[in-house]
């Protein structure tokens, strides 16, 4: 069979296969992946955010400084060990941050940053930038904390910036503008405000968080249970201490250190950013769970065993072959097929009388034997003309017509064949 020539090089059909499979599982990552792969740099106050409000400086600097960094788009995140960062918006459900709090515990600490400044987009800014507004104020701030701890937010518009204020870890720290306060009867002092209330504090929940060096003595005394199993929980009223803002004065970015590695003293792991508050989450599916371990490892497999299945088709495939017909033109041909069914049909025994007469007859006719003379006559007459590799005729005749095996037969043929030609010619 012959095979047609094919339109398509080898190369280039691996290559299109190449390509085209890469961009099918590029598509199924991407439907199962969703809002995680949307860039953080949306302008908002989060860890992934490089604008005025945001806190990727605060992660950059936690990295250079050797501390392990992962932000998290899922509820998954909450139970990583370590410092859990919420980043929560304005409007962000109360009980959705307590959920988290009670949630973690046991499993780490929690450092709460509340929102402080709105912001308004402008297309002259670059990509993620913003540009800074009002405060939010205290009002929906507030509410935030209703279920995590009975506190109040305050606003001070008439504070004087600049001016140093204690800290219960690294030292002092300059006030920001517009300071935001948090007061309250289970909340203790970290940074105390400019005037009243403390811009950083944390939850007096009955645990003991000697790291944090509190300004406030204890709302619990040595006579209450205190169960020293507990993660603290700190809240960051004024986000200014730790934002891309804040972060580019070095004395605050130094406190901003300091004030992360009180709160995580007490716990193993590095700080995790949570953006699932702030609408860069998504909840898991089936797609996202085939790239997700340990189900990440099955979906590895199935691609290699289609890649393998593809190989071998490239390898056992070939251009197309063109079907030749059943029977050939021609005499040869029509041998040819004769020979080949009778092979088939595995009757070549049947041949062997009719082509050992044929031989006999052409050797009587070539010599001059009358056509009238009987079998013994001829096959002496044809004996006297001599032997061709030690057999004389009469014996190769008998050895043709007696042979019943393939190879005999065809041995037989060639032998009674070859002594004509010696003979005749």
């Amino acid at each position: 069979m012959s095979r047609q020539a094919n339109p398509f090089q080898r190369t280039t059909m691996m290559i299109m296969f190449a390509l085209g499979f890469a961009a099918f599982v590029a598509l199924l990552y991407g439907l199962g992946m969703g809002d995680p792969l949307a860039s953080g740099k949306n302008g908002e106050a989060h860890g992934a955010s490089n604008s005025i409000v945001g806190y990727k400086a605060l992660a950059n600097l936690l990295e250079k400084t050797g501390v392990p960094v992962q932000y998290s788009r899922s509820l998954a995140g909450m139970d990583n060990a370590g410092l859990l960062v919420l980043t929560p918006g304005p409007f962000t459900p109360a009980a959705d941050i307590d959920a988290v709090v009670q949630q973690r515990a046991y499993i780490g600490p929690t450092m709460i940053i509340l929102p402080k400044w709105q912001v308004v987009k402008d297309r002259k800014l670059k990509k993620g930038w913003m540009m800074r507004g009002d405060p939010w104020g205290a009002e929906p701030v507030t509410d935030m904390l209703n279920d995590v701890v009975e506190a109040k937010i305050s606003v001070d518009d008439k504070a004087r910036g600049r001016t140093p204020i204690a800290s219960a870890v690294g030292g002092s720290v300059e006030t920001p503008e517009h300071p935001v306060t948090i007061k309250g009867d289970f909340v203790r002092t970290i940074v105390r405000g400019p005037s009243r209330g403390a811009l950083v504090a944390y939850v007096d929940d009955g645990g003991v968080y000697p790291q944090l060096g509190s300004l406030e003595k204890s709302h619990f005394t040595d006579e209450d249970e205190i169960d020293e199993d507990f993660y603290p929980v700190v809240i960051v009223a004024d986000a200014d201490l730790l934002n891309n803002a804040g972060m580019a004065d070095k004395q605050t970015a130094r406190h901003a250190l300091a004030l992360v590695k009180a709160a995580s003293a007490a716990s193993t792991g590095g700080v995790t950013f949570d953006l699932a508050f702030n609408g860069l989450g998504s909840s898991e599916n089936l797609l996202t769970l085939a790239f997700a371990p340990p189900f990440l490892s099955a979906t590895i497999c199935l691609i290699t065993a289609a890649l393998a299945a593809a190989w071998m088709a490239f390898n056992r495939f070939g251009p197309p072959v063109i079907e030749q017909r059943s029977i050939n033109f021609g005499k040869s041909a029509l041998v040819n097929n004769s020979a080949a069914f009778i092979n088939r049909m595995q009757r070549a025994y049947l041949v062997t009388d009719p082509y050992a007469d044929m031989i006999r007859s052409q050797l009587a006719e070539a010599i001059g034997i009358s056509p009238t003379a009987g079998e013994r006559e001829i096959h002496q007459k044809l004996d006297a003309l001599g032997e061709s590799d030690g057999n004389r005729f009469s014996a190769l005749y008998e050895q043709l017509i007696r042979a019943r095996k393939p190879q005999d037969i065809a041995d037989g043929a060639a032998a009674l064949h070859a002594w004509k030609k010696e003979m005749i010619g």
